[in-house]
């Protein structure tokens, strides 16, 4: 979360900040020449989905908005996401073959996790078949996830295709069994219905890498992400989080330096940064999976990352990939997938 700029940084979870999602949160230093504890109205203003100065974006029709309807399960209340249709492409975009209606399912059982977490994992797996079929690649398919490297490995096939609508359909609870010496556990199973959009690049090769100084985080500890391009490039940096949404946290308005460029990658938060990026899991879990969607784009192409997606606004997963599909032709991009592990 975005906390205001003073000389004692502010403390997540107090009564003024509580602890928002995601778990990752962006801590601002001090500003020079201002006295601790009396930051100015500006810098109060400064909090998590927004920051000064204010980034206007234009507005998008509420239909595309995501709705969540919670309806009575075996286990309490079970969420169903129900993705109402965005704006129906007339025509594919150049570069973007979209196959439509693929099913994919995926089942997780509870063990170790919240059933939050066990249901947001069956949903990853759907959503990993269903990129699967549409562009031919290998993905986990193990029922039980016991240290959220599985989630990982489901993380990384958002590269190969994007779900850029969806339909869910959670089935009933099942039983995981894996011996008939231990007592069987609950098991969520889901069906996706999706359209997944497969990019063909129409830009040349820009050679993009990037690395993050760690794969697995403890709570508290910063993460910071490099990226190198053979040609200069605008970055955008998306943290995919687990709570199943998509956050653009660069560029922002206290860094000007948004290129990277053969020789001279680019660092976020930078050295000498007003910026950290400190990790946490969310409230209640020992351990989250998530990851950085490091996007790059030719320095002439005519593509605003701010405008399009907004600094820190909280986007629903497909409604994000219906937006980047728009540009992935155009654009080359790496995921960094990692853990954060809780204190307890």
């Amino acid at each position: 979360m975005l906390i205001p700029c003073e000389e004692r940084p502010f403390h997540a979870g107090s009564e003024d900040m509580p602890v928002p999602r995601p778990f990752w949160y962006i801590v601002c230093q001090s500003m020079e020449g201002k006295a601790a504890g009396t930051p100015s109205s500006e810098e109060k203003n400064m909090r998590m989905m927004g920051s000064a100065p204010t980034i206007k974006r234009a507005v998008r029709p509420w239909w595309r908005a995501f709705i969540l309807l919670v309806v009575p399960s075996l286990s309490g209340l079970l969420p169903i996401h129900v993705f109402l249709p965005g704006r129906a492409w007339a025509e594919e975009p150049a570069g973007i073959r979209v196959v439509r209606g693929v099913v994919g399912e995926g089942a997780c059982a509870i063990s170790g996790m919240s059933a939050e977490q066990s249901q947001l994992t069956a949903l990853q797996k759907a959503r990993a078949a269903s990129i699967e079929q549409a562009a031919g690649v290998r993905v986990a398919s193990s029922t039980l996830v016991r240290d959220g490297m599985v989630a990982v490995d489901l993380i990384r096939t958002y590269s190969r295709g994007f779900i850029v609508r969806e339909k869910v359909e959670w089935l009933p609870i099942a039983q995981y069994q894996d011996s008939r010496d231990r007592p069987p556990i609950p098991e969520y199973r889901v069906r996706i219905k999706a359209d997944v959009a497969i990019p063909e690049k129409l830009s040349r090769p820009m050679g993009l890498s990037a690395k993050l100084n760690n794969k697995i985080f403890r709570k508290g500890e910063k993460a910071r992400v490099e990226v190198a391009t053979e040609r200069e490039a605008r970055v955008a940096v998306f943290n995919l989080t687990a709570d199943d949404k998509v956050v653009m946290i660069f560029p922002h308005p206290l860094e000007k330096e948004i290129f990277a460029s053969s020789g001279k990658p680019l660092r976020f938060p930078p050295d000498g940064s007003r910026i950290e990026l400190v990790m946490q899991t969310l409230p209640g879990h020992a351990r989250d999976a998530e990851a950085f969607f490091v996007v790059a784009v030719g320095k002439d192409e005519p593509i605003d990352f701010s405008t399009e997606f907004g600094v820190g606004e909280q986007i629903a997963f497909s409604v994000f990939f219906e937006r980047y599909a728009e540009i992935a032709p155009h654009a080359y991009e790496v995921i960094l997938p990692y853990v954060v592990e809780g204190n307890e």
